[in-house]
């Protein structure tokens, strides 16, 4: 019997410490939901500052082979 007194005694202890901590259900729901749309967006950041940073170094690249040849055929 005193096994279950002590897991009795722990069972309220852990109650009381985790009532500071309870999150009822809708607003956890809500905080998931808002966690989702935060990780789409930073996903979807991402994407943009990547393909910018592509697409300015294409560009970097082609405007370098336009004025090499500029310059080549400009000497001649």
């Amino acid at each position: 019997m005193e096994r279950e007194a002590i897991k009795e005694a722990v069972k309220e202890a852990f109650q009381e410490e985790l009532k500071a901590f309870y999150i009822d259900r809708e607003t956890h729901y809500k905080q998931h939901e808002w966690l989702a749309g935060m990780i789409q967006y930073c996903e979807q950041c991402k994407s943009i500052v990547l393909k910018t940073i592509v697409t300015a170094i294409i560009a970097g690249t082609l405007g370098l082979l336009w004025l090499g040849f500029s310059l080549k055929s400009a000497v001649k």
